[in-house]
């Protein structure tokens, strides 16, 4: 799984997509933001790894929530690479 960026999003302009859905921007949605924004990321997991190194109490959890609801606003996207095993001989 791919998370790209679709446009180039300002912090500012995400919170308050955020805050227009309801959604509160905790200390770690902000720090999530931060790291997602900085860089293109191969899987919510290598969002994790990094962000916890900002915030060891960070979860999983709350990155995937967090990727959803950018997902929802339009901010990201995931894309799914499959690939098939070399054909026998």
């Amino acid at each position: 799984m791919e998370v790209r960026r679709t446009d180039m999003w300002q912090k500012e302009q995400v919170i308050h997509e955020f805050q227009k859905r309801g959604k509160r921007i905790t200390g770690q949605r902000e720090m999530l933001l931060d790291v997602i924004l900085e860089g293109n990321w191969s899987s919510c997991k290598d969002v994790y790894y990094e962000a916890r190194k900002r915030d060891p109490k960070l979860g999983m959890a709350t990155v995937y929530r967090t990727v959803n609801t950018l997902e929802e606003i339009g901010i990201l996207t995931r894309t799914y690479r499959y690939s098939l095993p070399p054909k026998e001989e």
